[in-house]
C-alpha cells in the first residue's frame, strides 16, 4: 500500500498531528489515533491526591503511654513544612491525629490512605491529641502528584510535598 504524499485538506490538524505510520518489515500501514483518547490516557497516568505537608510516624504503645493515652492508635505528626496546609492549620510536631473526618485511625497507614483518597481542595476535620487534650483542627488539603494513583501513595509524594 503506497504512503499518501498529501493528506486531504478536510482532515483536522489535530488528527493529522496524531496520524502514525507504522512500518513493520515489508508492509506499511497508516493508523489514525484519536488525540482526545491520548490526552485522557496521559491524564489517567498522572493522578492528584490530597496533601497536608507533614510526615507521620506510627504510634507506639510506649509513646501513647507517655502521653497518657488509654490506647495506642492514630499517627504522630512531625514538624509541618513551612507554608503547608498543616502549618497554616497550626499542627505541631508531636501532635497525635486520632481521627479524620470523624473516622478513627488505627495506624499511620490509615492516615496516608485517607488523605491520598481525598481530592485537593477538600476540607478535612482532624481529631488531635495535644498536651493531654483532644482538639479539633480543620484545614483545606493541598495537591500532590501520586505515582500509584489515589490509593496507597505514601511517603514524600503524599506527606512531604507535591
Amino acid at each position: 500500500m503506497p504512503i499518501p504524499s498529501i493528506l486531504p485538506r478536510s482532515i483536522c490538524p489535530a488528527v493529522v498531528a496524531a496520524t502514525a505510520f507504522i512500518a513493520p518489515a515489508q508492509s506499511v500501514q497508516m493508523r489514525t489515533v484519536n488525540p482526545i483518547s491520548l490526552a485522557s490516557n496521559s491524564l489517567q497516568a498522572q493522578s492528584f491526591c490530597g496533601w497536608m505537608g507533614v510526615k507521620v510516624s506510627p504510634m507506639t504503645a510506649q509513646f501513647a503511654d507517655s502521653l497518657g493515652m488509654a490506647e495506642p492508635h492514630g499517627a504522630i505528626f512531625d514538624r509541618p513544612e513551612p507554608g503547608s496546609p498543616a502549618a497554616s492549620a497550626g499542627i505541631e510536631a508531636g501532635d497525635v491525629v486520632t481521627a479524620v473526618n470523624g473516622s478513627p485511625l488505627t495506624g499511620s497507614s490509615d492516615f496516608a490512605a485517607i488523605i491520598a483518597a481525598l481530592a485537593p481542595g477538600s476540607m478535612v476535620y482532624l481529631s488531635i491529641f495535644r498536651n493531654g487534650e483532644m482538639i479539633e483542627v480543620r484545614l483545606v488539603l493541598g495537591s500532590a502528584t501520586c505515582s500509584n494513583g489515589r490509593h496507597g501513595a505514601t511517603g514524600a509524594k503524599l506527606l512531604g510535598g507535591p
